[in-house]
């Protein structure tokens, strides 16, 4: 039987339907609790996708600022932390229960990891075996497990990860020196999460470092292959960089603390024993870490040797082994990472295709018949369906009463929340009449923070940061009514009364934020709070505040259009000419 799956075709529907399984038993316990558990970054990306989804009900394609989430602010987080791949979620909406919405959306990106990382395994180890034990063991880390319960900029970057390994492997140490892998990979990676393009950019420059080291660059043709690569990547990109180039650099935009938190980084010894445990945490998991500890012996050839010491480099980066507070002192902007554990997810990829080489290796040698080969796979299959399920039964939050508690009261209008909490479709929008758990005021100007707190409750400390998010509006410097009409990229503001008065909007102003009064274009000035201000020339008032896109973004878009679509043209020819 093992000889009669060897072919491609049958070996990769198996793995789909393998991997359809994994899927399912990740996802399903979850899914059938009806509930979702929101704590790290949940709200702040489900606020986005609620945005995302509203304007598509209206038909509007792009987001840009928040008008009906994010307290209406305007905030303009959009802009600066990207949205492509939430687009899916948003579109789920319009099919199923805001619940169910998401796990489609956690179960799609979950099985395009797993068939992305063996596409990749593959092409890498040139077996089946190896590369499907390599995908589980990525997918199934427990730290994989922990950022999809929220923290979802690493999490969709996890899925196209290994593409940009792939690609730096191929360009840097083999004859082929395909390019059009890591400049994919990285742009994908951009579409997700910022800093895990700098993380993918640091153990890239590792790579090159030890390819440089053999003499791999003496060949011309590598040259111009990274060249190219650089350059699509950069054309690729571009509608990710335009919007930071546009109104981010030079703007005072307060975002995320930047600096090690010497806090979260812990021992070696920590690293290693926790591994061994079955709760979702920053940890590679039981066979990661046996193959940490294993790998130098195992390993068949100096690739998956090679694989193993970077694998081992990379966890001795996330503990305090690694002189963290003396490299932050020589070179401050590596502090821009945060949490060294973020390392895991690189360690894990290089560690997962040592235990797929180790396992590969029992399963295909010549001595080992075909009844224990597929025994072997059976069980690895069976583990593999198993782990998460068990993983799931110390970590059932859906049964715990004490996270039914949503509010912790602060002063304002505006109510923060408990750091985790369930939610079910019932009261699924008390989400966004709640300020998000972390990061909702981040990308505010700094003109509206008095401090960089990613905690709602922290950053709402500030008076004039709780007065936009409570969305007082002043006229003269005395409270007034009005009212709110949320629109695509746009609100408009319903004002009596004021006549010759200075009306202060809670609307943040970015770089190119209009405003509009009796639907005509007006003149406004950045507030004290970094809000629209303006003259009332009347007594009722319509003001409509909202952002348009830059020329610099329409053109950013436009070029990465046109090079998404010649690099699947160029792809396409070079499919048809290998056939």
């Amino acid at each position: 039987m093992y000889k009669e799956i060897e072919s491609s075709k049958k070996w990769d529907g198996l793995v789909i339907l393998i991997f359809l399984i994994i899927t399912f038993t990740i996802t399903y316990p979850l899914w059938n609790s009806h509930q979702v558990f929101v704590a790290n970054d949940w709200s702040f990306h489900a606020s986005r996708v609620e945005e995302i989804y509203q304007n598509l009900k209206s038909g509007h394609l792009f987001t840009y600022i928040a008008t009906h989430t994010f307290q209406k602010t305007g905030v303009a987080n959009f802009l600066f932390y990207p949205t492509i791949f939430l687009y899916p979620w948003a579109i789920f909406r319009f099919l199923f229960s805001p619940v169910t919405a998401f796990y489609a959306w956690f179960s799609l990106f979950n099985l395009i990891t797993l068939l992305l990382t063996y596409y990749c395994a593959k092409k890498v180890t040139g077996s089946p075996i190896k590369a499907i034990v390599a995908a589980i063991c990525y997918v199934e880390m427990p730290y994989h497990l922990l950022v999809g319960e929220g923290i979802f900029g690493a999490f969709l970057a996890w899925t196209f990860i290994p593409l940009v390994m792939l690609g730096g492997y191929q360009l840097f140490f083999t004859d082929k020196m395909n390019w059009q892998p890591l400049a994919i990979g990285l742009a994908l990676v951009s579409y997700c999460h910022i800093l895990s393009v700098i993380l993918c950019i640091e153990i890239l420059s590792f790579l090159f470092l030890i390819s440089l080291f053999q003499g791999k660059w003496k060949n011309r043709e590598r040259i111009l292959a990274l060249l190219k690569s650089i350059i699509v990547c950069i054309c690729l990109t571009l509608v990710i960089v335009a919007p930071f180039i546009s109104d981010y650099i030079g703007h005072n935009i307060v975002s995320t603390n930047v600096g090690i938190n010497f806090s979260m980084v812990t021992s070696l010894e920590n690293v290693i024993f926790n591994s061994f445990n079955k709760y979702y945490s920053q940890n590679v998991g039981i066979l990661l870490i046996l193959s940490a500890l294993t790998g130098f012996a195992t390993s068949s050839n100096k690739l998956y040797r090679g694989a193993w010491f970077i694998g081992i480099i990379l966890l001795v980066v996330t503990s305090t082994l690694f002189p963290w507070e003396t490299i932050q002192k020589l070179v401050p902007i590596l502090g821009v990472i945060q949490f060294p554990f973020r390392y895991i997810t690189y360690a894990g990829i290089f560690l997962a295709l040592v235990v797929g080489d180790a396992i590969g290796e029992a399963v295909e040698k010549k001595q080992v018949n075909n009844a224990k080969r597929l025994s072997i796979f059976i069980a690895i299959a069976v583990v593999a369906v198993v782990y998460p399920l068990s993983a799931l039964q110390n970590h059932h939050w859906w049964n715990n009463s004490s996270l039914d508690q949503i509010t912790l009261k602060a002063a304002g209008t505006v109510p923060g929340t408990q750091s985790g909490y369930k939610l079910s479709n019932s009261n699924y929008h008390e989400l966004f009449s709640h300020g998000v758990v972390y990061g909702g005021e981040d990308y505010y100007p700094s003109q509206a923070r008095g401090n960089n707190y990613a905690d709602f409750n922290l950053a709402v400390e500030v008076p004039k940061t709780r007065s936009i998010v409570d969305g007082i509006t002043y006229a003269d410097g005395k409270v007034i009514k009005a009212t709110r009409i949320s629109g695509a990229n746009k609100l408009t503001y319903k004002l009596k009364n004021v006549k010759g008065k200075t009306i202060n909007l809670p609307f943040l102003v970015y770089k190119n934020t209009y405003l509009e009064v009796g639907g005509k274009p007006a003149n406004y000035q950045v507030s004290k709070r970094g809000t629209i201000e303006f003259k009332a020339t009347s007594n009722q008032v319509v003001a409509t505040v909202g952002y348009k896109a830059t020329i610099l973004m329409k053109i950013g878009m436009l070029v990465t259009l046109i090079s998404w679509l010649a690099v699947i043209a160029s792809s396409v020819l070079k499919l048809r000419r290998a056939s």
